[in-house]
């Protein structure tokens, strides 16, 4: 009784159906996950972060079921794809994935180029550590970059200076042995890596003109998730975006500039997106 009064306030100030209005939870969500530093990381045989924390909230506030699968970033969307998985987390929003997922944004990422230890340099863009730099790059495998930044890519993968690898992991394990000497990598990534290594004292962030913020969210997929469990779900996020409990979930484990920098192109653009999560946008 109490959670269905509870859910009924919600939906009168958040916009969440109230209980009797909510469809039937799914046997199972399964939610699939992959090493984006603070966002998502296995520690001590257990998968916590940001993504898991938003996903354990959405659980209590819907009373469905989440389990969590951990893949590489690589795998993650073909699983989606495939039906193995019915959502993930800490996803930007593209085309290709449009075509068989529901995109429910609730914050903003951009990227920064993270050099392990710039000397005396001083950089103002990628295409300026193109130009004038000598230093290899690493990138880790299934993410989604601006145009901009793929151009400045494939003229250090022409030059010899750019590795593809699997993880952030590994990443950051090259930068601090000295085997590589940047990457690129948005601030929930290089913020733990860079608190549990000993680069953080000696490492540059430079931000990117050819990043431009962009939406992070979940995926939902359509051929696993039915309609209105899927717009249920966009309406629980939306109420944590308009109650501040995405906002305290970054909190916890960013201070106040990274949280504000995080939303700070506003919150209307990610409301509006969890308003029509089915249709074609």
């Amino acid at each position: 009784m109490r959670r269905k009064f509870l859910l009924l306030v919600a939906s009168l100030c958040c916009g969440v159906p109230p209980a009797s209005a909510a469809p039937a939870c799914p046997a199972v969500t399964r939610v699939g996950l992959s090493d984006l530093g603070y966002a998502a990381y296995r520690e001590q045989g257990r998968i916590a972060g940001i993504s898991v924390d938003i996903a354990r909230e959405m659980a209590r506030r819907s009373g469905c079921k989440f389990e969590f699968h951990w893949y590489p970033r690589q795998r993650l969307f073909i699983e989606l794809a495939a039906g193995h998985i019915d959502m993930t987390m800490g996803s930007l929003r593209l085309p290709e994935r449009d075509a068989y997922a529901d995109h429910l944004p609730y914050a903003w990422v951009q990227y920064d180029l993270v050099l392990a230890d710039p000397g005396t340099q001083h950089y103002t863009s990628l295409s300026d550590f193109v130009a004038r730099g000598t230093g290899r790059l690493n990138v880790t495998r299934g993410l989604a970059y601006d145009p901009a930044i793929e151009t400045q890519l494939a003229r250090l993968a022409a030059a010899g200076r750019l590795e593809v690898v699997n993880d952030f992991e590994t990443v950051f394990g090259k930068l601090e042995m000295g085997r590589a000497d940047g990457t690129l990598a948005t601030p929930p990534i290089y913020s733990k890596y860079l608190k549990q290594s000993r680069l953080q004292a000696r490492a540059a962030i430079v931000p990117l003109p050819e990043s431009a913020p962009r939406v992070t969210g979940i995926y939902l997929s359509r051929n696993t998730v039915p309609a209105d469990t899927r717009q249920y779900y966009a309406a629980v996020v939306k109420a944590m975006l308009a109650d501040q409990a995405v906002q305290g979930i970054f909190a916890h484990y960013f201070d106040d500039a990274a949280v504000k920098r995080a939303f700070k192109p506003g919150l209307a653009p990610l409301l509006n997106g969890l308003s029509t999560p089915d249709k074609p946008r």
